[in-house]
């Protein structure tokens, strides 16, 4: 029964760390004020901030999955488990949980070949097409533990599920609020060289 309760855990803290991902990244995406070299240095720590939450969510997930599949209170096995919406238990909900580990990792990879993908204005625009994946694996993952946690409805988890929603949400609308301000190009470049 431990292994259930660390991996009910692991997920709570899974969606924490993909919910500041996911609203780091779309605030750091703004360039609101980035012509000055402390907007740009706060864009940057905002980048850093928001690859290090995704990092770690994608181990927490990878040790929520681990443990439930080990644990014998629920009976997902790990093809039921990698392959959607073929689990013994909660298949639609557990399903969830597939897609969104893999809108993850597609986004996470695309993260990581960023310096190599967005070289150009077109190739920037096929990049953020597939890293705005990371939009779609947070919805399913909250989907998920709403349809397959058992702590669903208690008042805890119920406001976890609500402050994360409210923070991607109003991320989200800063982000489409925000009017991109072009950088000068020595910094862009500068700025380019440093997420390599």
């Amino acid at each position: 029964m431990t292994l259930w309760y660390v991996a009910r855990a692991a997920g709570f803290v899974a969606l924490l760390m993909l919910t500041a991902s996911v609203t780091l990244g779309a605030l750091a995406s703004t360039r609101t004020g980035a012509n000055t070299p402390g907007g740009l240095d706060r864009r940057y720590l905002r980048q850093m901030a928001h690859r290090s939450f995704a990092v770690a969510g994608l181990l927490l997930i990878a040790f929520h999955a681990t443990l439930i599949v080990l644990d014998s209170f629920v009976d997902v096995s790990l093809s039921g488990a990698l392959i959607p919406f073929t689990s013994a238990w909660r298949p639609f909900a557990v399903g969830l949980a597939s897609l969104a580990l893999y809108a993850t990792v597609a986004t996470a990879i695309s993260g990581a070949a960023r310096g190599r993908l967005a070289s150009s204005a077109a190739a920037a625009r096929r990049w953020r097409t597939v890293h705005v994946a990371a939009y779609a694996g947070w919805a399913l993952a909250m989907g998920h533990g709403i349809l397959a946690g058992t702590d669903t409805g208690t008042i805890w988890s119920t406001a976890i599920y609500v402050v994360c929603a409210i923070a991607v949400l109003m991320a989200v609308a800063t982000r489409l609020r925000a009017r991109p301000t072009p950088l000068p190009i020595p910094a862009r470049n500068q700025y380019a060289r440093s997420l390599r």
